[in-house]
């Protein structure tokens, strides 16, 4: 009986990259991701779900031999208009871990790759919506399955580390200021930017219990960069100075902070309601979560089982050396998810960060690295560094 590891791969956005979007260097161009199942077909690897996954590990049922998963953060659109079609063209299928707050309320489907005449014709940005998810089901291409409920971050500490201001990387304000608007917030919107409220260290919604800022502060902020000419205010050289001298007025920061109870009573709510909503609008069951940014806890590992999920992927709870032994072997045990990246390097930061996605070579040293024991993936690790400077 074979204890084959069995790799699982994770995708974002596949597609065309938006130059406007802080995050574009998650996007694998789907020119690329068409080239990495093509290598994959070529080399006689079958696709399985995380159900067969689950049952190879902990029911002793076999799977094919060179089996892989292909999963999808964040359930973007264009998992549905390039990756759909391109799986369904080779034979294989995935994964899409999807936060229903983020859902398209859309009831017409775009047009997919292979159903235009030019790509020009196509939508790259936004969110799914729960027919395209339902076609992708019935095709037997996409499995739905939950990515927790907000994907989003909170403040943990009355410590303000910055403001709003035009070009920032705080669109996750935007969506904690508008919930119902984030299906259609893949991009932000200026106009729903309030220019000047101060940014609070925060975390990943999940990870970390939050602390609620005096609203007083933010108004006060907010009032005084209209006033100062608002988007213009910004212009001004030191004016991040001028807003921390304003803030300093307010000697209480924060106005009240959640209680260990209260965190991981949020960390239930958001688990159990993700897959609650997925199970009504997909009839099916819900049984795997992939962490938001990795932020997992001990404590939320213990409630995901609780209310009622198989497995979960490895996250930040987990020691990096540790999470990376995670290699789904069923002699494991282990109902954390190891996952590897098909990148190879990225370089810069913000909207000039690039992403460097593997070729054939780089898809074989990052499979065999994934399957290898410590010292065998540690060479392999340093080989692919040294391969991915002559990229």
């Amino acid at each position: 009986m074979n204890n084959q590891a069995v790799p699982v791969f994770m995708y974002h956005s596949v597609g065309i990259p938006e130059k406007k979007w802080i995050w574009n260097y998650l996007t694998c161009p789907w020119q690329i991701f068409e080239n990495h199942l093509k290598w994959l077909k070529k080399n006689n690897y079958t696709t399985i779900s995380l159900s067969q996954l689950y049952q190879y590990i902990f029911e002793e049922i076999e799977i094919p031999e060179k089996s892989i998963v292909l999963t999808f953060d964040d359930g973007y659109a264009d998992n549905y208009i390039f990756a759909f079609p391109l799986l369904k063209k080779y034979g294989f299928k995935g994964t899409i871990f999807v936060n229903p707050d983020f859902v398209d309320p859309r009831t017409e489907n775009r047009k997919k790759l292979g159903d235009i005449n030019t790509i020009d014709e196509l939508e790259i940005t936004g969110f799914l919506s729960w027919n395209e998810m339902r076609e992708m089901e019935r095709e037997g291409v996409m499995d739905i399955q939950s990515h927790a409920l907000t994907h989003t971050w909170y403040p943990v500490s009355s410590e303000i580390i910055d403001f709003r201001h035009p070009g920032d990387h705080y669109h996750w304000m935007t969506w904690n200021n508008h919930p119902s608007q984030k299906p259609f917030l893949q991009l932000d919107n200026p106009d729903l930017i309030k220019f000047g409220a101060p940014v609070y260290k925060h975390k990943k919604s999940l990870s970390s219990a939050r602390v609620f800022p005096n609203p007083e502060i933010e108004k006060l902020l907010v009032e005084f960069v209209q006033k100062k000419g608002g988007k213009n205010f910004f212009q001004t050289q030191n004016w991040k100075e001028i807003l921390f001298t304003q803030s300093y007025q307010f000697s209480e920061k924060i106005s009240g902070s959640e209680s260990l109870e209260e965190y991981h009573l949020r960390i239930e709510h958001e688990l159990k309601t993700s897959k609650q909503i997925l199970e009504q609008n997909l009839n099916k069951k819900v049984e795997f979560l992939c962490w938001p940014g990795g932020s997992g806890s001990k404590q939320g590992a213990l409630i995901a089982e609780k209310v009622g999920y198989k497995m979960s992927t490895a996250a930040k709870d987990i020691p990096t050396a540790m999470r990376k032994k995670i290699n789904n072997r069923k002699s494991q045990k282990n109902n954390r998810i190891g996952r590897l990246s098909p990148v190879l390097k990225t370089t810069g930061s913000g909207y000039e960060q690039k992403t460097y996605f593997a070729n054939d070579f780089g898809m074989w040293l990052r499979i065999k690295s994934f399957q290898s024991g410590y010292y065998i993936k540690r060479a392999i690790n340093f080989l692919i560094i040294i391969y991915s400077k002559f990229l």
